[in-house]
C-alpha cells in the first residue's frame, strides 16, 4: 500500500462531515431503500416496525426509511456525522435518536425488527476479528426472527481497477480523489483531499479510507457464525443495485 500524508485520519468521515453529503450526491438512497423495502417485506418487515440504521452517517439512508412509515433509530461512531444527521431530521420533521456507538459494541437499548448497513458502513473493518465483533454487535440489536440487510465489498474481478485519480467541484471549493486498490491485501486506499476555498473550516482536509473486500462464502460463514441464517445472497455492487445481502436473526 502506498504511503499516505502523515496528517491523514484513516477511515475518519468527521473530519469532512461539512461536505460528506456533496461527495456522495451521486448515491441514490431513495431507490436504494425503495429496492431493499420491496426485499424486506417479502421476509417479514411491515410499516411501523422498529429499524436500526447501523453506521447511519448522517442520515441519508434513515430520512427514506422514516418517510416510508418506519421508526427508526440511527448510530454511528461520528459525532460530526451525527451532528448533521439531527440536523436533517429536524429540517424534515422528524424526531429520531442518534446514538454515539461503534459497529462493534452497539448498545441498542431495544430488540429491534431489522438493521440495515448501507454504502459501505461494513467495508471499512479491515480485520475478520472486527468483521465477526461487529455481525455479532449487529446479532443482539435483533430479535429472533429480525432481519439483517448489509452491502460489502465483495473479493472478486470486478472490484479492482487501475489506479486514478478524480475531481469534485463543491459548494466550499474542490475535492481530490486518489484512488488505489491492492490485490494481495483485498484493499482499496481513497485518499480524499478536500479544498476549501470559501465559507468555514480548514482551507485544506486529507482523509484516507481503506475499504477491505471479502469473498462472498467467507462473508456468509462470517454472519452465520454470528447466530443468522441466510435469505438473500450479497452481490456486487451496483449504484443501480447495491446488491444488499438478507440474512435472519436466529
Amino acid at each position: 500500500m502506498r504511503g499516505r500524508e502523515s496528517e491523514a485520519p484513516l477511515n475518519d468521515f468527521g473530519a469532512i462531515a461539512d461536505v460528506y453529503d456533496e461527495l456522495v450526491d451521486w448515491a441514490p438512497y431513495e431507490m436504494w431503500v425503495r429496492r431493499l423495502e420491496r426485499s424486506l417485506r417479502r421476509w417479514g418487515l411491515k410499516k411501523g416496525d422498529w429499524l436500526l440504521d447501523a453506521a447511519c452517517g448522517t442520515g441519508l439512508s434513515a430520512l427514506p426509511w422514516l418517510r416510508r412509515g418506519y421508526r427508526v433509530v440511527g448510530a454511528d461512531a461520528s459525532a460530526p456525522m451525527l451532528e448533521r444527521a439531527r440536523r436533517r431530521m429536524e429540517e424534515a420533521g422528524y424526531e429520531v435518536e442518534f446514538k454515539l456507538q461503534d459497529l462493534l459494541a452497539l448498545e441498542p437499548g431495544q430488540a429491534f425488527d431489522a438493521a440495515v448497513c448501507m454504502h459501505s458502513g461494513l467495508d471499512y473493518l479491515l480485520e475478520d476479528a472486527h468483521l465477526r465483533r461487529a455481525f455479532r454487535s449487529l446479532r443482539a440489536c435483533l430479535r429472533p426472527g429480525g432481519l439483517l440487510a448489509f452491502d460489502k465489498c465483495l473479493d472478486e474481478d470486478a472490484f479492482y481497477k487501475e489506479d486514478r485519480t478524480d475531481w469534485r467541484e463543491l459548494s466550499c471549493g474542490r475535492a481530490e480523489f486518489q484512488y488505489h486498490w491492492d490485490r494481495s491485501r483485498r484493499l482499496m486506499e481513497q485518499q480524499c483531499t478536500v479544498f476549501r476555498e470559501r465559507g468555514p473550516g480548514p482551507p485544506r482536509t486529507v482523509v484516507v479510507y481503506h475499504l477491505k473486500a471479502a469473498p462472498a462464502d467467507e462473508l456468509i460463514a462470517i454472519v452465520e457464525g454470528a447466530g443468522f441464517e441466510l435469505l438473500e445472497r450479497p452481490k456486487t455492487f451496483q449504484v443501480t443495485d447495491p446488491g444488499m445481502g438478507i440474512f435472519r436473526a436466529v
